[in-house]
């Protein structure tokens, strides 16, 4: 596991590391407390606020990362994430030389990628593919439907005026 993760201690971060983080996209763990993540490619971060607890998937101790780290995440680490503090940070994916590209959003139960559609369960904050979520639909229930990461509302059928459905003709008075 030891090669899996690497953690940079704040007081030796480079002023270059930081200034080149600065160039990163930031994430911030606001509507995230917990969630499985499964690193594809590496991923290098410097935390500006918050910490948070990773429980790695293979057994290994639980490790701690906090404020001011830098911390490089590498391609196979697999494990849980426990916000304990909220965590903004700066982040930035490393692909090896002709690999593809991590999906963004990969099923938490058979890591396919699931971009596209997906369900999102919020209590344990998983994401799940169509196919796990229809295999056990009562498991998921309640999990909002997602398409390409953004909540998915089917659009409303419209009515067709069928000849059921004529406008009633207005009735004559007399004067």
């Amino acid at each position: 596991m030891d090669k899996l993760i690497t953690i940079i201690p704040s007081n030796e971060v480079t002023a270059e590391y930081k200034e080149e983080a600065k160039t990163w996209p930031k994430w911030d763990s606001k509507t995230r407390k917990k969630f499985p993540f499964n690193y594809t490619a590496e991923e290098r971060v410097l935390i500006l606020e918050g910490s948070a607890e990773l429980t790695p998937t293979d057994g290994s101790p639980v490790v701690t990362i906090q404020k001011g780290e830098q911390v490089t995440f590498h391609n196979g680490f697999k494990c849980k994430w426990k916000i304990t503090k909220r965590m903004k940070k700066h982040y930035t994916v490393i692909q090896d030389e002709g690999a593809q590209a991590a999906p963004a959003i990969a099923c938490d139960v058979c890591d396919v990628d699931c971009v596209a559609e997906s369900y999102f369960v919020a209590q344990e904050e998983e994401d799940i593919c169509p196919k796990c979520y229809e295999n056990d639909k009562e498991r998921y229930a309640g999990a909002e439907h997602q398409k390409e990461g953004v909540r998915w509302v089917e659009p409303a059928k419209t009515k067709t005026k069928s000849t059921a459905e004529k406008p009633k003709k207005k009735r004559k008075t007399k004067a």
